[in-house]
């Protein structure tokens, strides 16, 4: 039947609009496939560790609603398969030169507090503050990178953080937030806004219960002494093999479903 996500309540439905922008929807549908496969075979096993038949049937759901979305024509695919890769490595470089940032201003502020400049000090404070929890949001993951490197540019700061990497984040920092809004207005002309989040909406649905699937199996693999339980559920088309995946961010403790 037709996926349903009008009933879905509103801090479920921005938990898996938070997925799905970090994942393609080319990648999802097949993941979607994969798991769907696996279920024809393991449901039954899986019932009792979590998963039943009413996500089996959910999942199913979602998988049609990105077919029907035109996900796996190549066509349609291609380009938005490129645009939300550019999108997650923004999204990756921006938390990653966001870290890089904070750590120069706080060894910074530790110099300016011990020679005594509290005033650009309490600049530095302020500004990690505002920084302090990474965003999915471009246009913020922006702004958080554009009041670092202002805080770095500083009169009193810079001097500190020069032999500290300041430099090099500076630069980063400005490329990085140029990225940030490129791929976010690339992304956003590709489709409408609405037709963007709907396909973000159900890619998180679909990420959401594939997770869920491959937690039960691996319960059910534990208690039957069926490791080829698990590996039929592994997430390989959202994460890759097994040794990318030590990389791969696990699930997030607030996800829903």
């Amino acid at each position: 039947m037709p996926l349903d996500t009008a009933t879905i309540a509103p801090k479920a439905r921005q938990e898996y609009l938070r997925i799905g922008k970090q994942f393609g929807s080319t990648d999802t549908l097949n993941q979607a496939n994969k798991t769907l496969e696996a279920l024809h075979k393991y449901a039954p096993t899986l019932k009792n560790h979590g998963f039943n038949g009413a996500d089996s049937a959910r999942l199913s759901d979602a998988r049609d609603a990105l077919i029907a979305a035109g996900i796996g024509r190549a066509e349609v695919e291609g380009q938005r398969k490129l645009t939300n890769k550019g999108f997650v490595a923004a999204l990756k470089e921006g938390k990653s030169v966001r870290e890089t940032a904070r750590s120069v201003l706080h060894a910074g502020r530790n110099d300016l507090e011990e020679k005594g400049d509290e005033a650009t000090a309490n600049a530095i404070a302020v500004a990690l503050d505002q920084t302090r929890a990474a965003q999915d949001d471009a246009e913020k993951l922006a702004v958080q990178l554009d009041t670092l490197r202002d805080v770095l540019k500083r009169e009193g700061v810079t001097a500190v953080v020069h032999d500290r990497g300041g430099p090099d984040a500076i630069a980063r920092l400005g490329i990085a937030a140029d990225a940030l809004r490129a791929t976010a207005k690339e992304r956003e002309g590709q489709s409408t806004v609405a037709a963007t989040e709907q396909l973000d909406l159900i890619d998180g649905i679909v990420v959401t219960l594939a997770r869920s699937a491959r937690k039960a199996a691996r319960a059910a693999a534990r208690e039957t002494k069926q490791p080829a339980l698990a590996a039929a559920f592994e997430l390989t088309h959202l994460y890759g093999t097994r040794g990318e995946r030590g990389q791969a961010p696990e699930e997030a403790s607030g996800a829903p479903g």
